[in-house]
């Protein structure tokens, strides 16, 4: 790639991204990120001496948090992988803007949020198949479940113990009719010396080396963490408990509230299951592409 990388005096990191055109785009100014588009630059080559000046599009990220730092420009290369060379200014700040646009964040990340995004990552993490299932991942983020490949589906609970219960919206113990669905439970522990969401997307990210699956990792993830990054990067769970804790369980042995039970008019059921006395489901015995790729 002809793109070059950069600190600022205040530490930040700064991309200085060449392209083939000079159309006349608007910069973006944020209070986390500045992107100016077409400047001119004096670029020094201390190996030799002397000084060049080009044109670059410069994206720069205003946090001195290393976690956040290290996303940051993971992210951005992948985008830069995913684009020509030298890309069209245009197109840059379409992909920039996206990138951009994942960041904004609720004032609160729960708890809950972070637990339930460790665990689909462990699921992803651990697979035989990662790529699979990063496509399957949350198609639409609105999704009543967190892996779908248009036939097949997976529901991810997780529980900090020490019961095997979890908590059901009614509506995820019945799947559409001719739809199989599988209950994926983990315990998770939080542990000082122990594996954190960053971490697995590393793990995960090592694994493959497909752009847009790599893309879509970060994308999911960003889009849930948006600015809390450096929050998360401080929580640690423990992933040996996690790994002996795992089991798969088919949908129909689940205690669950039937439809026809449920008045008219009553909405957002929910209610917790104990499924500590359920037959396991031997996943390796099925023969659909979802459940083969766990």
């Amino acid at each position: 790639m002809p793109h070059r990388i950069g600190v600022t005096s205040e530490g930040f990191p700064i991309f200085f991204i060449e392209c083939v055109n000079n159309a006349n785009v608007s910069d973006i100014k944020l209070k986390l990120f500045n992107v100016a588009f077409n400047c001119q630059c004096s670029i020094t080559d201390i190996s030799v001496g002397g000084s060049t000046q080009k044109e670059y599009s410069l994206i720069q990220l205003n946090s001195i948090n290393t976690d956040f730092q290290k996303y940051f420009l993971e992210v951005v290369y992948l985008i830069l992988r995913k684009l020509p060379p030298i890309p069209n200014v245009s197109d840059l700040k379409t992909e920039i803007s996206k990138v951009i646009g994942l960041f904004t964040a609720p004032k609160h990340l729960s708890q809950e949020v972070v637990k339930g995004l460790w665990a689909e990552l462990f699921i992803i993490e651990q697979s035989k198949d990662p790529i699979y299932l990063l496509n399957s991942w949350h198609v639409e983020p609105t999704d009543k479940f967190d892996f779908n490949d248009g036939k097949d589906l997976i529901e991810v609970k997780a529980t900090t113990g020490p019961v095997r219960e979890h908590t059901f919206a009614i509506e995820q113990l019945h799947p559409s009719d001719g739809a199989e669905l599988v209950i994926s439970s983990v315990f998770v522990m939080k542990s000082p010396m122990g594996t954190n969401i960053l971490d697995l997307v590393d793990r995960i990210s090592n694994k493959i080396d497909d752009v847009e699956a790599l893309i879509r990792l970060r994308e999911i993830v960003t889009q849930t963490l948006g600015t809390h990054i450096d929050e998360v990067a401080k929580i640690y769970f423990d992933y040996n408990y996690s790994n002996s804790s795992l089991r798969f369980f088919d949908y129909r042995n689940i205690p669950k509230i039937s439809l026809s039970d449920v008045p008219s008019g009553v909405t957002s059921i929910h209610f917790r299951s104990n499924l500590t006395d359920i037959v396991e489901l031997d996943i390796q015995s099925s023969d659909h592409k979802l459940y083969k790729s766990l």
